[in-house]
């Protein structure tokens, strides 16, 4: 293992959106995962993001 972690969820319409390197020139796309919600939420059952399972994570995805 090189210590490089994959994401559990990619939550990117196409792996080029994912991998895509951010432009600073133009607005950022708008978020696809609430991350207030997800971070309270973690608070509230006692775990670190890293420790969320998928299901978890995809409770709080955006419409």
């Amino acid at each position: 293992m090189n210590g490089i972690r994959r994401p559990a969820v990619i939550l990117a319409d196409s792996m080029e959106e994912y991998m895509a390197t951010p432009d600073p020139y133009k607005n950022p796309p708008k978020s696809k995962l609430n991350i207030f919600k997800l971070g309270e939420y973690a608070e509230r059952v006692g775990k670190d993001f890293s420790e969320l399972t998928a299901e978890e994570i995809l409770q709080f995805k955006n419409p």
